[in-house]
């Protein structure tokens, strides 16, 4: 398999940030705005950031980048809802205020950080506003870069905290489980045919989703006689498989509708909340395991939420 030239990727994206700025921005200026200042942008149509974890990826490895050089951080997160419905800020304050993001193409640097493990922020030099749409985790490279030890964790607890009605659902949840409870994450990816993503196809027959629904639940359940004493949160992307995994005794599954962040608009608050109520109640657990077929994708939801406090990560290949 040909591997893309990183050189080649980096001018297919300087290429793109170029017309990109002069088509959206403005040449007026209309006032002065902070030019030492990374703005983490989530927004509809214009640079692809993925889903609720790609998007943690970019915010959390932008916001170590500003650490480390004294910029100042925002967020202008408004698709498909608004992040501070769900979060809001804990130790540091990330919300853009009034006044402080320019819409002129003469104060502003756009950065598209997609795939390249940031090869381009470590050597990024401008004295503009940043405007940055990024879905990737370059912590290890920054830490290497200035000799500091950031931990992926500890940087999101000082971004974000549950906002009332999510921090609500997510301790009425840890009530019904209780205490030391392990997870264990299915991604299917819509191959069950129960979860829009984009275009991923479907099995073909009902036969073959039977199939792969069985070794799942039959993997699940293999797990569980390992930990005869423990009770197991159970997430999903395909309700047809959380309703039937429910079935299993001690396996606890969280009520609701899921829907991917990128590719979904237009949804009620709580159904989008569930993304969210998912990712804290998995780095609640004592043990995270993403289990599944090679057929199916290796989620790396379960694997950051299990970083928020430090908990062991395991994929179990079935």
């Amino acid at each position: 398999m040909r591997t893309k030239n990183p050189y080649i990727a980096e001018f297919s994206h300087a290429v793109h940030e170029f017309f990109f700025k002069y088509k959206r921005y403005s040449w007026k200026r209309t006032h002065r705005c902070p030019r030492k200042m990374l703005i983490s942008m989530v927004d509809k149509g214009h640079f692809y950031t993925g889903g609720l974890a790609d998007r943690f990826k970019g915010e959390i490895s932008s916001y170590a980048w500003c650490k480390q050089r004294g910029y100042d951080f925002r967020i202008r997160y408004v698709y498909p809802f608004c992040l501070e419905d769900y979060l809001w800020p804990a130790s540091y304050d990330w919300r853009l205020k009034d006044g402080e993001m320019s819409a002129c193409f003469r104060d502003i640097r756009v950065v598209y950080a997609r795939g390249e493990m940031g090869r381009r922020m470590l050597k990024l030099r401008t004295r503009r506003q940043i405007h940055y749409w990024g879905n990737m985790n370059y912590l290890d490279a920054l830490n290497k870069d200035r000799g500091t030890d950031y931990k992926w964790g500890d940087l999101f607890l000082e971004l974000f905290r549950p906002a009332p009605e999510l921090q609500k659902a997510i301790d009425l949840q840890l009530a019904e489980i209780g205490p030391g409870y392990y997870a264990a994450v299915f991604r299917f990816q819509n191959l069950l045919g129960d979860f829009h993503e984009y275009r991923f196809a479907e099995l073909e027959s009902d036969d073959e989703k039977r199939t792969l629904m069985d070794r799942c639940l039959s993997g699940l359940e293999e797990l569980m006689d390992r930990f005869p004493d423990r009770r197991f949160l159970v997430t999903s992307d395909s309700t047809g498989f959380l309703e039937a995994a429910s079935q299993i005794d001690r396996v606890h599954v969280i009520p609701g509708r899921l829907v991917h962040c990128g590719s979904a608009e237009g949804e009620d608050y709580d159904v989008y909340m569930k993304s969210f109520l998912d990712f804290f109640m998995i780095s609640e657990a004592e043990h995270v395991y993403c289990v599944g077929t090679e057929s199916m994708y290796p989620s790396e939801f379960p694997m950051y939420a299990a970083r928020l406090h430090g908990r062991p990560f395991e994929r179990i290949l079935l």
